[in-house]
Formats: structure tokens, C-alpha cells, sequence
């Protein structure tokens, strides 16, 4: 299913983690708005791009562009008539992005930080698996207090996005794990439907949009109330 190259940049980063896949199941975290609060940024720079780049006035909200990669919204705006490569526009909000990250550091979502320590501690092996780029993920992780994941999946190492389901098959085959005794934690349609259909068990946690009921997922409306018990009860596997 995944290429070579594709294999030896998943496994590059778990090398680089130097973290053990010893268990029964593993965490698998989106980054924007579930893990960071980002998505305010992300529709700034979408509107900045768009008036530099010759699209006009483009002013979408967080809800528009949530769960969205990179490249889609590289697509977005050379459909409203921005100038330039969709690589071209896709580096250019990248860089926007980190501009902002640097200057302004990292928003981290309630409960998160506390959560990933809780998971490491335990020695639940854990995965990031974000649209954004490989580049905006390095500089995210270099403000955690320590490496929490095992394997990391970018958008520019997948040919398809959320919501299909390749990114989170791609960072469980980087793990070695199924997805039964594992857990997803989301908080946008696309990232939802994604970690669906990759069988694993979900968590919705809302940001800048509501997420409709289902059955294919559990909503918590927080992460700041959660403890390791309430993923064991969602269906994560301790070894």
C-alpha cells in the first residue's frame, strides 16, 4: 500500500523518536485544533495568502478549513484565482504558519500536554498524524517538554489525504499495531471520517466547529476532565 519512500520517512521518524511499540494499542492524535489550537491561524493565513498572491479578499473562518491539508487549501485559493504552483502556495502558508508559531509559540489544547505525559508514562506508544507538513511539524515538536511519538505521518507523506483513510494506516503500519485496541482523537468531519474508516476507535473532540452524533465515534466536549481510564473505556488496550 505505501511506497518505499513513503516507508523510509515514517520510519526515519520513529528512529528519530527512539520510543518503544511495546504494547497493546497506541494513541493517535491529529495536530490542528485537536492537539493545538491553530485553526484561528490557519484562516489568518489563508487570508493573507489569498491578497498577496492575487485572489482577493478570501475570508474563510476556522469551521471552513478544519480537517483540511496543506495542499487542499493550496487548491482553494488557486481556485479563487491566486497566482502561482499549488507547491508554491503550499509553501507559502506553511511559512506564513510558522512565522506565527515562532513568534507567538504553540497553543495547546486543554488537557493535551497532560494527556500525552499520562500516555507516556504508561507506555502507550503514540502517533502523530497531521495534514499539515513535515517542516510546521518540527517546529511544533521542539516546544514539547520531551519526543511523545513513536511515529509521525505529515501530509507530504501520503498521496491522499484526510479523509481518506491512508494517513492513519500509514502510521499504524509504522507502529506495527492494528487498529483494534487503539485510539483516534479528532476533531474535524474529514479527520473523524479518516480514523473511521482505518478501523480504529475514535474520540471527537470538538474545536471550532460542532461534530454531529454517530456511532462511529465517542464525543467528549474536552480533553481537560480525561485520564488514561476514559481511553481504556474507549477502547484502548494496555499491554
Amino acid at each position: 500500500m505505501f511506497n518505499s519512500s513513503t516507508r523510509r520517512l515514517a520510519a526515519a521518524w520513529s528512529a528519530r523518536c527512539r520510543m518503544s511499540t511495546e504494547a497493546g494499542g497506541a494513541l493517535l492524535w491529529d495536530l490542528d485544533g485537536t492537539l493545538i489550537d491553530s485553526e484561528d491561524r490557519w484562516a489568518l493565513v489563508c487570508r493573507q495568502v489569498a491578497e498577496a498572491s492575487g485572489a482577493g479578499k478570501w475570508s474563510p473562518t476556522p469551521a471552513d478549513i478544519s480537517g483540511l491539508a496543506i495542499p487542499m487549501l493550496a487548491g482553494l485559493l488557486r481556485a479563487r484565482g491566486s497566482t502561482g504552483s499549488l507547491t508554491h502556495l503550499t509553501e507559502e502558508l506553511t511559512e506564513r504558519m510558522r512565522r506565527l508559531n515562532r513568534q507567538e509559540g504553540v497553543h495547546w489544547r486543554p488537557g493535551a500536554l497532560d494527556l500525552l505525559e499520562a500516555a507516556h508514562l504508561t507506555g502507550v506508544p503514540q502517533a502523530l498524524v497531521t495534514m499539515s507538513l513535515e517542516i510546521n511539524v518540527i517546529d511544533i515538536l521542539d516546544q514539547l517538554p520531551r519526543a511523545y511519538f513513536t511515529a509521525i505521518v505529515t501530509a507530504d507523506m501520503v498521496a491522499q489525504h484526510k479523509p481518506a483513510p491512508e494517513p492513519y494506516l500509514l502510521a499504524l503500519d509504522t507502529l506495527g499495531l492494528s487498529a483494534v485496541g487503539s485510539v483516534a482523537i479528532e476533531d474535524s468531519p474529514a479527520g473523524l471520517r479518516s480514523a473511521c474508516d482505518a478501523g480504529l476507535n475514535v474520540i471527537a473532540v470538538p474545536c471550532s466547529r460542532s461534530i454531529e452524533p454517530s456511532n462511529g465515534y465517542r464525543i467528549w466536549d474536552s480533553l481537560a476532565t480525561r485520564d488514561m481510564s476514559d481511553f481504556v473505556a474507549a477502547g484502548l488496550v494496555l499491554a
